[in-house]
């Protein structure tokens, strides 16, 4: 075989010996006996851990990902049988020494740190090594100049800057976002960005703060480039920075598609298996975005996604060339996989050589999940997975009360937050106290990220975080141990790619070689039906889209020929598969009407039968505005005509005319029914999982839903810090005399209590109801709707007579123009309301209230300034010269 060395034959008879096979089954032993049980079931002698050192420097030699991957994973295994086991004082030498080596030869520099970090012993790497690492320290720095690249992200990153087009999958310890973020910072030196921007895609807003933030601190040097998290660039921005960074969810990248204030030289897509998800109802609005953006500007595009082996599939989705396409498979750090049944009393570690599950002799001590936990966690910070966010919640106070108190000023600091912007009962703070934490989608976003970057401190006390699957969406949080209470991500079980994701947390660079994944089975039924046989690493899976080489599939493109001719869908077709089908119907749509020659339009006439002439039909059935569905793909055209010919009779106008100063709750419920008529939600939205529902099919649970929307709409809109938005909420419900929730383990049905305002329980399923309301319902649901209509009437009455916007305030949540600008130039809505309200006149604003400069000198130096509020200004604005003036 031709491009093989000596090191990659030696590979070969090194993996067959029987020899290598007993040694590394005694490593694995020994390390697995010692971290579940306690003591190891196997130990090595010095002899075998010299034959293991010399496997692992040997394979590091190899060109094959996987005897370079195992050549780590020894070096790993024998520093965790060294910190939980013990070697003797001739051995630790041995492999402090050698796995340096052998690091230095795999370019996996975070490893090199961590054993700096870790390391007791001293030790001199031979000269051919030394001169090695030097000339690797050389080549392989980062754009920034202060970390290096491993050798495998090096390859990505020369494969990255020689393609228009690129695509590239790894595991997620691979470490995909510090790829990018080389990228971005080598980008954004261009001087041909000036007057034009990089667009950053990512699935959720929770992931749009963290990103900018993190974004912000890499490009502090950087004084022509600012990053933007709105689909707007207001004056203050334009003026200030040549370069722009906007870091968007879809449907905010197809607001700035509306109006782009400049043109897009890059795309770059983080998670990019979002794209083709067949469990996201977003996963079409992706697509759309990207294909909208290909269709204004000759783009770039980048994407990034978990390890698979065919990433060049979405540069076919977009009708690109693959040759930019690269997959991946070397991990910068290792994991251990185990099984621990608490039902059936057993216990099982998946060896790293052939993935087959080996069974201990000893049934776990642990009783409960909760036992488990805190006995295998020792002093090591710890992820626990559970399926949702009441039961994240409370597994985090029930591990809290099996816990002392933890002294820790930045956990304090937390919890006054905590206490003072949320509210005194508020689980949260009180988990706290004991150094554990929760973390999912109902919570404030704020609180969530204080909840991160607390954890990823590695000197605080904050050891455990109970959440639910919002690390699949990319949220960077690690841990040494990640513990996986259940078997399924929300209601469907878990697929390869998010098992992979999610236990890819498992191990932090640069504090850890390797990192535990410990899945428990604590219910009977939980771990069966093919789950369990996720656990074991195994090889990438081949991704799919019915947009690419679909085969003999037609039932995609049938459904979508269904809905543009008003058909029903099958009776077995979910909700969540017949909004995605519906957004693809309006997608092809817009194809056939910008004469756009897509995948997706090619296919369907190729798989439907009279497919050109159900789509000329829908075409010439459609009279609404082609510019208005473009961004609003996922409202389907016959409410848009509808609306558009009541705008065009004169039957309809201006949800809000342009004079008004009051904006009551009657107000808002008057906009709800409008909306609620005009769009038809009685059918459109009481579908699906009832806590996805918007409205009840029926009255008198419809009107009081809308009532409740009008309340929650008012409150937010009024620009009240979000602890009174959530006093008020507990106010409508004590004034109700009830509470209505939903618990899959009482009942299917949702469940109404009286409401007791004593009751801690009670107050903590209001706030996260109401969190999960106003951030899914509000501002994700309801302000489509709102932001459909006011496109429209600009489009029919102009605008002026369009009215106010009301979907803009229900997104800021203000209806003060200042308050909306200080966001779209990047300050959270707590911090922009603190600054109009107390430091006010260290800024100035332009006559349309726009900002024109901050004295961020004389602000900084106020002793007493909130240290939240410092920082924040600090991230935003540290590049911008004091005072600033435009």
């Amino acid at each position: 075989m031709t491009g093989r060395i000596a090191a990659d034959v030696l590979g070969d008879r090194i993996l067959a010996r029987a020899s290598y096979k007993a040694d590394l089954a005694a490593l694995e032993a020994g390390v697995t006996g010692a971290f579940l049980t306690g003591s190891p079931s196997a130990s090595l002698a010095d002899e075998q851990v010299d034959r293991l050192l010399r496997y692992a420097d040997i394979l590091s030699h190899s060109t094959s990902e996987q005897y370079r991957e195992v050549a780590y994973t020894l070096i790993a295994l024998l520093r965790e049988y060294q910190e939980l086991v013990g070697l003797s004082e001739r051995a630790a030498n041995r492999v402090a020494a050698i796995a340096s080596a052998v690091l230095v030869e795999l370019g996996n520099f975070p490893g090199l740190r961590t054993l700096t970090n870790n390391s007791q012993v001293e030790y001199s790497l031979p000269t051919s090594r030394g001169i090695l690492r030097a000339a690797k320290e050389v080549v392989q720095a980062t754009k920034h100049g202060e970390k290096t690249l491993t050798d495998t992200q090096y390859l990505i990153t020369e494969r990255m800057r020689g393609e228009d087009y690129f695509s590239f999958s790894g595991p997620t310890s691979l470490g995909k976002s510090f790829i990018l973020k080389d990228a971005i910072y080598d980008i954004v030196q261009r001087s041909d960005l000036n007057e034009h921007c990089v667009v950053v895609l990512v699935p959720t807003k929770a992931l749009i703060g963290q990103t900018a933030a993190d974004l912000r601190a890499l490009l502090k040097d950087v004084p022509e480039v600012n990053v933007a998290t709105f689909p707007s660039l207001p004056r203050f921005l334009r003026q200030t920075y040549p370069r722009t960074i906007f870091v968007f969810t879809p449907e905010r990248l197809l607001r700035y598609l509306a109006d782009p204030k400049r043109d897009i030289d890059y795309l770059i897509v983080d998670e990019a298996q979002k794209v083709i998800s067949k469990k996201d109802t977003r996963s079409s609005i992706y697509y759309h975005a990207i294909v909208e953006v290909t269709r204004r500007f000759a783009t770039k595009l980048i994407f990034a996604s978990p390890s698979i082996k065919n990433p060049g599939l979405f540069l076919e989705l977009f009708g690109k060339a693959t040759n930019g396409a690269l997959a991946v498979q070397e991990r910068t750090v290792a994991q251990q996989r185990y099984f621990v049944d608490l039902v059936d009393r057993k216990q099982y570690y998946f060896s790293a050589s052939d993935a087959e599950q080996e069974e201990l002799d000893l049934a776990p001590a642990a009783r409960t999940p909760i036992e488990l936990v805190k006995s295998l966690s020792g002093v090591r910070k710890s992820i626990i997975y559970i399926n949702s966010s009441a039961k994240a919640a409370d597994f985090a106070m029930d591990l809290a009360a099996s816990l002392p108190e933890v002294e820790d000023e930045a956990i304090n600091k937390l919890i006054k937050f905590v206490k003072e912007h949320i509210h005194k009962d508020y689980y949260l703070a009180t988990s706290l106290k004991h150094g554990v934490a929760f973390h999912h989608g109902k919570m404030p976003q704020e609180v969530r990220e204080k909840v991160e970057a607390l954890f990823s401190d590695p000197h605080s006390k904050l050891q455990y975080v109970a959440c639910t699957s919002t690390l699949l969406e990319g949220v960077n949080l690690p841990a040494k141990n990640v513990f996986v209470l259940n078997d399924t991500h929300g209601s469907a079980g878990f697929g390869k790619i998010d098992f992979e994701n999610l236990a890819g947390r498992a191990g932090r660079l640069t504090y850890d070689f390797s990192g535990n994944v410990i899945c428990v089975r604590h219910e009977s039924n939980a771990w069966s039906g093919g789950t369990r046989d996720l656990i074991p690493r195994g090889d990438p899976i081949t991704a799919e889209s019915f947009l690419v080489n679909p085969g003999r599939r037609t039932k995609p493109f049938t459904d979508i020929a269904k809905v543009l001719q008003g058909k029903p869908l099958a009776k077995a077709t979910t909700a969540d598969e017949r909004r995605i089908t519906e957004q693809y119907s309006s997608i092809l749509l817009l194809h056939l009407l910008g004469k756009q020659q897509t995948p997706l339009r090619t296919l369907f006439m190729e798989k439907v039968p009279d497919g050109s002439k159900i789509l000329d039909k829908s075409a010439s059935d459609f009279d609404g505005s082609v510019d208005v569905l473009r961004r609003s793909p996922g409202i389907l055209p016959k409410y848009q005509d509808k609306v558009w010919d009541h705008l065009t009779h004169g039957t309809e106008g201006a949800l809000v005319p342009a004079d008004t100063t009051e904006f009551t709750y009657e107000l808002f419920e008057s906009i709800l029914n409008r909306l609620g008529s005009l769009y038809n939600w009685i059918e459109e939205e009481s579908r699906g999982r009832l806590s996805d529902r918007l409205v009840p099919p029926t009255d008198p649970g419809y009107t009081k839903r809308v009532r409740y929307w009008a309340m929650l709409m008012s409150y937010w809109v009024k620009g009240d810090p979000l602890v009174l938005v959530i006093r008020r909420t507990i106010a409508y419900h004590a004034e109700r005399g009830t509470i209505e929730y939903i618990d899959h383990s009482r009942s299917h049905a949702p469940i109404e209590e009286k409401f007791d305002p004593s009751s801690p329980k009670h107050i903590n399923i209001i706030i996260e109801g109401m969190m999960k309301d106003l951030e899914t319902g509000l501002r994700f649901k309801i302000i489509s709707y709102l932001e459909n209509y006011h496109d429209l009437s600009v489009e029919v009455l102009g605008p002026q007579g369009a009215g106010v916007n009301i979907a803009k305030l229900v997104e800021y949540g203000t209806t003060d123009p200042r308050a909306i600008n200080l966001q779209e130039v990047g300050f959270s809505r707590a911090v922009a309301l603190e600054l109009l309200d107390k430091y006010v006149d260290f800024l100035t604003f332009t006559s349309d209230e726009e900002l024109d400069a901050v004295d961020v000198d004389a602000l900084m130096s106020l002793a007493d300034l909130d240290s939240d509020l410092r920082a924040e200004v600090e991230n935003v604005l540290r590049k911008s010269p004091p005072p600033m003036r435009l």
